[in-house]
């Protein structure tokens, strides 16, 4: 009875310890990192209709947050159609996301096409529900680090580009995901782009990035890995949708209003996704790996 109730005891001793700051460093990291839950985040683009469609799937992601709480929402450009005019702000993010945004959910949205048409994309940039920190940047979660960049035209390639292989070759993440708004790989409309190919897949291949996200095309597409990056389309968030024929190259491609909700643990990034009435339309395991 005196040794059961001594152990009763040790987990106790053991809370009291950490809370004191008298357990050594090395077991209270430990037991931290034991405890640390996986990050999980919503990933949607081509958002800015301001439309029932929009509100459709802004209510089923808000339905995702209240089942299994994300971390975060990923915006992956044309944010607001036509133009980018932030008087439309109010019907093409405020009010579709009114749940997530009440919530504390943190966006971090890129400049698509459409944004740029108002003084270039800078009150998009300058407006905070939008986490941008700048035309390009760089965000750590948990496992995750995120590169947002700027694909449109006339963005600054040479210096972006010399950003970007500074930071990846830094990151110490063991998921490194890069978000822009034109799609590498696609079946859809635009097709594969070989000038973006040619830039960013030898630089995210190089640095072990294993996810790609974008929209421009207005539907669901996830590829086959490609040398061992998914590439990730997730232009159904509301604007009209366009046609996608799956190709060799599809793992899961269709026309449909929807978004992904995907979940990073250390040694596991997974994905479902979703459409606007609710009905998983993918899931899968994009890439995995041993623990240490």
């Amino acid at each position: 009875m005196r040794r059961r109730a001594l152990l009763q005891l040790v987990p106790a001793l053991v809370a009291g310890a950490v809370a004191s700051g008298l357990l050594l460093p090395g077991l209270r990291q430990v037991r931290a990192q034991g405890a640390q839950r996986p990050l999980r985040f919503l990933a949607v683009a081509d958002t800015g209709s301001g439309d029932a469609n929009q509100r459709a799937v802004g209510r089923q992601m808000a339905a995702v947050h209240r089942q299994r709480p994300v971390d975060l929402v990923v915006l992956g450009g044309d944010n607001i159609y036509p133009s980018g005019d932030m008087a439309l702000i109010e019907a093409t993010f405020r009010r579709p996301y009114a749940e997530l945004l009440a919530a504390g959910v943190p966006f971090h949205a890129v400049l698509g096409n459409h944004d740029i048409r108002t003084a270039n994309g800078e009150p998009q940039i300058a407006y905070k529900p939008f986490g941008m920190a700048g035309r390009w940047y760089n965000l750590r979660r948990g496992p995750v680090e995120f590169f947002f960049l700027d694909t449109n035209g006339n963005t600054d390639r040479q210096r972006q580009l010399s950003w970007l292989r500074t930071v990846l070759a830094a990151s110490t993440a063991p998921w490194k995901v890069v978000v822009g708004h034109h799609p590498i790989f696609s079946s859809g409309f635009y097709g594969n782009d070989p000038g973006a190919q040619a830039r960013l897949v030898p630089l995210m291949r190089r640095y072990g990035v294993a996810l790609y996200i974008n929209g421009h095309e207005h539907n669901y597409e996830r590829t086959r890995p490609i040398d061992g990056i998914t590439y990730l389309i997730v232009g159904g968030g509301g604007a009209s949708l366009r046609r996608v024929v799956p190709g060799p190259q599809s793992a899961r491609a269709l026309s449909t209003f929807s978004f992904a909700e995907l979940e990073a643990s250390p040694e596991r990034l997974s994905l479902r996704a979703w459409d606007s009435q609710g009905k998983e339309i993918d899931r899968a395991v994009l890439a995995e790996r041993p623990r240490p």
